[in-house]
């Protein structure tokens, strides 16, 4: 009888369901990913994320991203966020120790996941602020000057611009992210990647 009632525990058992309870926690872990890797990307260049007010569904699309652009072990991490609670759930362990070991899991995983993140964002934003930038090019009239630089980001009608120099000039100066008001300069055009 015991035997016929651990059948039925096993056949009822959804896999879907466990992991659906999962999301909403895997939401949270996407959204410290994507909040490390603009914090520590942005801090890079000397400007402060807070400013620049990114908004929750960015920072939950770049906490995906980033399993692209060169933090793959994100994706492992994610894919044992969903895989082990559940295969936990259908062992034979006892509650208490099931617990503890999710609960163990789930702390484990947040500083694993905020130091993978961290260490993209600072990643991209060296190769961002290098001579193989992924950054669009934009070149723009301030004070009469042709100025080109690399923009970084747009908040409202503030250009963030890292390394503005003379259209045709080699040297950047000393300054390396720029702010620029919409209504300072002129004839913006943004090139894509170069």
């Amino acid at each position: 009888m015991a035997d016929s009632e651990s059948r039925n525990e096993t056949k009822s058992y959804n896999f879907l369901s466990d992991v659906s309870m999962l999301l909403p926690l895997c939401v949270v872990y996407i959204f410290l990913s994507g909040w490390a890797f603009d914090d520590y990307y942005f801090r890079f260049f000397g400007l402060d994320p807070k400013f620049l007010d990114l908004g929750f569904h960015d920072t939950l699309v770049r906490g995906f991203t980033v399993i692209f652009i060169g933090a793959r072990w994100l994706g492992v991490l994610y894919v044992a966020l969903l895989l082990v609670p559940p295969f936990l759930n259908i062992s034979r362990w006892r509650p208490l120790i099931k617990i503890l070991l999710m609960a163990a899991l789930f702390i484990a995983l947040l500083p694993a996941v905020y130091l993978i993140s961290r260490s993209a964002g600072e990643q991209k934003a060296r190769v961002d602020a290098g001579s193989m930038s992924t950054l669009p090019a934009v070149t723009f009239t301030f004070q009469k000057r042709s100025l080109i630089g690399k923009l970084l980001y747009m908040k409202g009608d503030i250009y963030f611009i890292h390394r503005v120099r003379s259209l045709g000039g080699e040297d950047g100066g000393n300054i390396e992210l720029s702010a620029y008001k919409a209504s300072e300069i002129e004839e913006v055009k943004i090139v894509s990647h170069e």
